[in-house]
């Protein structure tokens, strides 16, 4: 009869299969990731009356969705509350910017680009699922100098 020499085929299979499956790492690596605001600090506004008010253009959103932000010598650092948590899903192939803009009130569109912070989605690559990194740009010109945080986490 074969049915031994089936079985000890089968198991010898099992067997070669087996290793291959428990080296496959633990967790997955992100194709995408959630960009959100993490933190803007200002080091010298563009206004000469020494305020800026300020929206991100993300994905032609505005944000705050209402209204402005005001940032000062006295109000320097702000968090992503303060515009209404923009926030965008980019893949690992792309890059996405938000644009700062400085607004002239009571008009809450246009204004002027003070320039863009960029999510670059091949950092994805190296983050498992839920993992966080923040990407840093400096916005900056011979009338004003920011700083930008976005938190890229992998998903």
């Amino acid at each position: 009869m074969r049915t031994p020499q089936l079985i000890a085929a089968l198991a010898l299979a099992a067997g070669a299969v087996a290793p291959a499956v428990a080296a496959a790492p633990a967790y997955a690596m992100a194709s995408s990731c959630v960009v959100t605001l993490y933190d803007i600090e200002l080091s010298n506004p563009r206004e000469k009356d020494g305020t800026d008010e300020l929206r991100f253009k993300v994905d032609g959103n505005w944000y705050p969705h209402n209204g402005h932000v005001t940032m000062s010598g006295t109000n320097w650092d702000r968090n992503p509350e303060h515009f209404d948590h923009p926030s965008m899903i980019i893949r690992n192939t792309e890059n996405k910017s938000f644009e700062l803009r400085e607004m002239d009130p009571p008009i809450e569109t246009g204004g002027q680009s003070l320039g863009n912070a960029w999510a670059h989605g091949h950092v994805c690559d190296d983050l498992s699922a839920g993992e966080t990194i923040e990407e840093r740009s400096t916005l900056s010109s011979d009338k004003h100098d920011y700083t930008v945080w976005l938190r890229l986490t992998g998903q």
